[in-house]
């Protein structure tokens, strides 16, 4: 949230600024170059890289450089389409210089900021020097000045689609039909090493991913009621249970063995990204809140249930035919745009999703 609201506090005056002044480029239409920024998170990333194999489709014979962060590089590096990701590391004046500098010296046509409401990719965008920048026209975010062409959010498509409409500006694409997501050496062996004895073919292997990340807590089903649908699932389906979840995450993921009695078989930060991924390869069902393990799962085609409140899978939820998404009842949901609007900050509206209704839903998914 700090990074947002300073993204704010500096963005915006730069942008007014830099609006009043700009001079026209001549139009590139002739793309041998493209610079495409995703910097996070990792739900957008995987939603991403089907358009960035469409991308590759329309312009075969283009460079493609993807400016990622810490955050999603583990799967931006492994996605084939790209010709070289670029490591971005903060918002410091010094990198930032550095980094532009950099960019500068690529030359690129065009320029491509996937990113839906932060101010710095968008001065990034324009510093960089290609002729042709296309990026999100978001309401109350001061962006869409320094684009040459824009598409504006209106937040009643998917962010999938929303996608597709930026990458379209350069040509017209050809739809992926799924989602993609690439399985890593890495991520084999850490399975290998870790699941060798516990996970079992004759049992039905369920992933629980409780947490959403370190300000996840709104959309977050309370531990108490993961419990009881994590032993119900062991008791009427001979279910075998493990929970997933980062570094920051491993209270929550313990909080679940326990009030399992140690019947969770407990992965939090034990894994890392790639092995998250190999993970959801291997187990039979998933069950989450809206988080980076939900567009995991669905790009992997998996049985899934996905659990929404203050988000609204009319734009985030799974894209997976094999998906079964639970709303909150709660009359003030879902009440995120930009992703940080909550209404509450506390699990009120995750809370009114009955475990009665999770029950029915996974009988039915699993009958």
């Amino acid at each position: 949230m700090l990074t947002r609201w300073f993204d704010f506090l500096l963005g915006v005056p730069l942008l007014w600024l830099i609006s009043l002044v700009r001079l026209r480029q001549p139009a590139v239409r002739d793309f041998r170059k493209i610079l495409v920024i995703k910097l996070a998170a990792m739900g957008d990333t995987v939603l991403l890289i089907p358009v960035l194999h469409s991308l590759r489709g329309a312009h075969p014979d283009a460079t493609i450089h993807w400016l990622m962060s810490r955050v999603n590089a583990p799967v931006a590096r492994t996605v084939p389409y790209v010709n070289e990701t670029i490591a971005w590391n903060g918002f410091s004046p010094m990198h930032f210089l550095t980094l532009i500098q950099q960019l500068r010296r690529e030359r690129y046509d065009a320029v491509i900021d996937f990113e839906q409401w932060a101010r710095g990719t968008a001065l990034i965008s324009f510093f960089c020097g290609a002729p042709h920048r296309v990026g999100f026209t978001t309401p109350g975010q001061f962006r869409s000045s320094l684009f040459t062409e824009s598409v504006e959010k209106t937040f009643r498509v998917h962010e999938l689609d929303d996608f597709y409409a930026l990458a379209a500006k350069l040509g017209t694409l050809e739809r992926q039909p799924t989602l993609e997501i690439f399985e890593t050496e890495k991520g084999k062996d850490e399975i290998g090493a870790l699941l060798s004895d516990t996970l079992q073919r004759n049992k039905l292997n369920v992933l629980i991913h409780p947490g959403c990340g370190a300000d996840g807590l709104p959309r977050e089903w309370p531990l108490s009621k993961y419990a009881e649908v994590s032993q119900w699932l062991e008791k009427t389906f001979d279910a075998q249970i493990f929970a997933s979840g980062g570094p920051e995450e491993t209270q929550k993921t313990a909080g679940l063995a326990r009030l399992t009695g140690g019947n969770v078989i407990d992965l939090g930060g034990k894994l890392s990204w790639e092995g998250v991924i190999s993970l959801v390869r291997h187990v039979d069902l998933i069950i989450s809140g809206n988080t980076g393990v939900m567009h995991i799962a669905a790009a992997l085609q998996k049985k899934q249930l996905a659990l929404h409140g203050p988000t609204n899978a009319l734009l985030w939820g799974p894209v997976n035919p094999n998906a079964v998404v639970v709303r909150s009842s709660c009359p003030g949901c879902p009440s995120l745009r930009l992703g940080f609007e909550y209404h509450r900050r506390d699990q009120f509206c995750m809370n009114l999703i009955e475990v009665d209704e999770v029950k029915a839903s996974l009988s039915q998914m699993l009958s």
